[in-house]
């Protein structure tokens, strides 16, 4: 297994080339808005601070052990670094471009950690603790896999002989705000009239989590065994409650372009603009919506949330300084979702963001936004509710 798939796996050696570009660069737009930067106020967390750290453990004078958590884990993904890079934008990057070649502060990040993990260096025991989970589980909780079996035929939803499957990965049902989601999703597309089964514990997380944390073998290995099953069942369409599965599926999966996967806010836009789904409730609310990182930046949906909330009637939707491709990340992604770091609190700034505008709710479309959003303005006392787009449909049907 090692050898057949080394030339998909964390080797820093590999992106030397594009550490030096960073390294030598002298614009700073990467660090400018980085959240990471923004909190810690150290260059170390940034592209440009990792490329030279990534150097410095190419040529021996570092070595991996010498990293502090907050280094090492600091950086959550969130692609604002990626996106702004100059080297990224040529026309054959961006369209050709593959994670050894893109300039990515991110990707220095998950092999950095890769290189802790393979090495046996201590890690923090809650990214330990849930990537041991995620091995014998498929999620990050230390759940029983089993649990998923349960819930997906209390739903009745087994898989029979449909070839679209709704794919609930690492943190449905075990985290009782991500299972509220997926349910309010289930809803709406039963609505629309949308013919879809679950895999339950047949499915395996899709290496989102596994990935980001480090372990690039055991990314590899949840792919492989998710691919062989979409092919035994002949799935052609996935629909992804979370959009870190479908940035996995659409930018990490390799021989996947015989199925079709979707977001669910592209689904259910679809299906009201059809006249599938209709909306007849007044919610008279005024919400702000925060764009999940893995969705609007990473992946450019930022229309289709909106467009759902705008044709529910008595929706004031207000955007924040920081929104579209310029949201200020939640602090979920990376291991920031099971990790707590000092001085480390994006969901808290995140937080006073949405309070700046003041909304009655801030909507989100993703589980790891809804879990680390909802705790943020809990702790500072906010009166603001946090909501899943899929939870506001269904209360307005």
């Amino acid at each position: 297994m090692k050898q057949e798939n080394e030339s998909e796996l964390a080797i820093l050696e590999e992106f030397e080339p594009q550490l030096w570009s960073c390294a030598n660069c002298f614009c700073g737009l990467c660090v400018e808005s980085c959240p990471a930067f923004k909190e810690m106020k150290t260059e170390s967390v940034t592209a440009r601070g990792l490329a030279q750290i990534g150097l410095a453990i190419i040529s021996g004078e570092l070595q991996i052990s010498d990293l502090s958590n907050e280094i090492l884990f600091g950086c959550t993904g969130c692609g604002w670094c990626e996106s702004i890079c100059s080297m990224n934008t040529p026309l054959y990057i961006k369209t050709n471009g593959t994670r050894n070649t893109r300039m990515s502060g991110a990707t220095v990040a998950e092999k950095l950690r890769s290189i802790k993990i393979l090495e046996g260096g201590k890690l923090p025991s809650e990214v330990r603790e849930a990537l041991v989970s995620l091995t014998k589980y498929g999620n990050p909780y230390g759940v029983g896999e089993f649990s998923k079996d349960d819930w997906v035929a209390s739903l009745d939803l087994s898989l029979e002989d449909q070839d679209t499957i709704l794919y609930t990965g690492a943190t449905i049902p075990y985290d009782d705000r991500s299972k509220r989601m997926a349910e309010a999703v289930i809803h709406c597309l039963r609505v629309g009239g949308e013919r879809f089964g679950m895999l339950g514990s047949v499915e395996r997380e899709s290496g989102a989590f596994a990935r980001m944390m480090g372990e690039e073998w055991l990314f590899s290995e949840m792919m492989e065994h998710n691919k062989k099953v979409f092919k035994e069942h002949g799935i052609k369409k996935i629909i992804c409650v979370s959009p870190h599965d479908y940035d996995a599926f659409i930018n990490y999966y390799q021989d996947m372009e015989t199925i079709e996967v979707k977001h669910y806010t592209q689904v259910l836009n679809g299906m009201i603009e059809d006249g599938k789904i209709t909306i007849k409730k007044e919610l008279n609310k005024k919400i702000t919506y925060h764009d999940p990182c893995y969705l609007g930046r990473r992946n450019g949906i930022y229309d289709e949330p909106r467009k759902i909330l705008q044709s529910i009637p008595g929706v004031e939707l207000i955007e924040m300084a920081r929104s579209r491709d310029t949201s200020y990340c939640c602090g979920g992604g990376g291991s920031g979702l099971i990790l707590e770091l000092p001085n480390v609190n994006l969901d808290k700034t995140r937080a006073d963001q949405i309070k700046e505008v003041d909304p009655d709710i801030v909507a989100v479309a993703c589980p790891n936004c809804y879990q680390m959003l909802e705790s943020a303005i809990k702790s500072r006392g906010y009166d603001i509710e946090v909501k899943d787009i899929a939870e506001l449909v269904k209360e307005a049907l």
